[in-house]
C-alpha cells in the first residue's frame, strides 16, 4: 500500500506541476504572441509561406501593379478600399456594390475615393509604410497586424486589436494637394458655372437673386435654408425636408426647419448658436434677407484636415437662402 501510495502522489505532483507549467504559459502569452501565431498559420495556408513582411511586419500581396505616379513620402492619395478580417467579413467599405451585397448600404454614405495623407503622423505606420511601395494603379491586399497600427509619433496607441486585411486601389496621387484643389476648383466653375471667377483663392460666390431686404452683417440674427454637396454632387446635408426626402438621405430624428443664427466673422467663433465653416460664413456676409446664392470652396475655406463622414479636404458647394423677416 505505501508503495502504491507513493506511486500515486508522485503521479499527482507531476500532474500538478505540469498543470502549473501549462496555465503559467497561458497567462504570461501576450496578445501580440497569439496574434503573430493566428497570422503565421495564415500565411502559411493562404499564401504557401511565399511572401514576405515588410520592417514593421506588414504584408502587401500585389493584385496589380500599378504604372502611374509613384506615393511619396508626402504624398496625398485617392483610394477605394475595404477592411476585411483574416476570415474574410468584411468591416468597412468605400465601395457601393461591396456595401450593397454585405447588407451595409446607406444612401447618406459617402462611397467615393478616400484621401490619405502621408508625411503628417495622420496614417498608422504599417499602412503609411505599405502605402510608399505603391504607385497610382495599384491594386493589393495590405495586411496589417496590431502592431504595426501605432501612429508614427510618441506614446501612440494601437488603431486595431488585431491583424485587419485592407484591399486598396490606388486611385489617384497628387503631390501638391494645394495645387490640385485650385485646378479642380476651376474646372469646376468652368464646367457649371461659365467660368465664375474667384472672390478670393479657393473661393467662388455667385447671387441667384440678390433679394430687397437689410444686408447681413456680423451680429445679425437670421435664418437660413441650405443644400450642402461635394463637387461631384453628393448631398451630404440639408434642413430642407424634400430636398433630403429627394436624395434619400432623410433621418427622422433630424427636425428640417429654418436654421436661426448669429452671424459671426470669417474665422471667429459665433457669440450664439452655431458656427459655420469660414465659406459659407463669407457667403452669409456677401448676401441681403431675401437672398439666394451659391458658393463653393476649397478646403482650407471648410472642414480642412478634420475628418468628416465623406473624408478629409474636400471642396464644398452650398446653396444658400437667407429668408426675409
Amino acid at each position: 500500500m505505501n508503495t502504491r501510495f507513493r506511486i500515486y502522489t508522485a503521479l499527482l505532483s507531476a500532474f500538478a506541476v505540469s498543470l502549473l507549467a501549462s496555465c503559467a504559459k497561458e497567462v504570461t502569452e501576450s496578445a501580440d504572441t497569439i496574434e503573430k501565431r493566428v497570422l503565421d498559420a495564415h500565411i502559411k495556408v493562404v499564401y504557401k509561406d511565399t511572401i514576405s513582411p515588410l520592417p514593421s511586419g506588414v504584408y502587401v500581396i500585389t493584385n496589380k501593379k500599378g504604372t502611374g505616379r509613384a506615393v511619396g513620402e508626402k504624398s496625398s492619395v485617392f483610394v477605394k478600399y475595404s477592411t476585411l478580417d483574416l476570415k474574410n467579413n468584411y468591416l468597412s467599405t468605400n465601395h457601393e456594390e461591396i456595401a450593397k451585397n454585405a447588407g451595409g448600404f446607406s444612401h447618406g454614405t459617402y462611397y467615393g475615393a478616400t484621401l490619405f495623407e502621408l508625411g503628417n503622423l495622420s496614417m498608422i505606420k504599417g499602412l503609411e509604410e505599405a502605402f510608399l511601395t505603391l504607385r497610382e494603379g495599384s491594386s493589393v491586399r495590405i495586411l496589417v497586424p496590431s502592431w504595426a497600427s501605432r501612429f508614427n509619433f510618441k506614446n501612440s496607441d494601437k488603431n486595431q486589436a488585431t491583424t485587419v486585411v485592407y484591399d486598396v486601389e490606388v486611385v489617384k496621387v497628387i503631390n501638391d494637394y494645394p495645387l490640385y484643389e485650385l485646378d479642380t476648383l476651376a474646372s469646376f466653375s468652368n464646367r457649371f458655372y461659365a467660368g465664375l471667377d474667384t472672390v478670393s483663392k479657393g473661393y467662388y460666390f455667385k447671387h441667384i437673386s440678390e433679394g430687397a431686404g437689410d444686408s447681413v452683417k456680423v451680429g445679425t440674427s437670421i435664418k437660413y435654408n441650405y443644400v450642402g454637396k461635394l463637387l461631384n454632387g453628393f448631398v451630404f446635408d440639408t434642413n430642407i425636408e424634400d430636398t433630403a426626402r429627394k436624395y434619400r438621405i432623410y433621418s427622422s430624428s433630424k427636425t428640417y426647419s429654418p436654421v436661426s443664427m448669429e452671424v459671426h466673422e470669417v474665422g471667429k467663433s459665433a457669440t450664439s448658436g452655431d458656427k459655420v465653416v469660414d465659406g459659407f460664413a463669407k457667403a452669409l456676409l456677401s448676401m441681403k434677407k431675401g437672398g439666394k446664392a451659391v458658393t463653393f470652396f476649397g478646403s482650407e475655406w471648410g472642414y480642412g484636415a478634420n475628418s468628416q463622414a465623406f473624408g478629409i479636404r474636400q471642396q464644398l458647394h452650398f446653396y444658400i437662402e437667407v429668408l426675409a423677416d
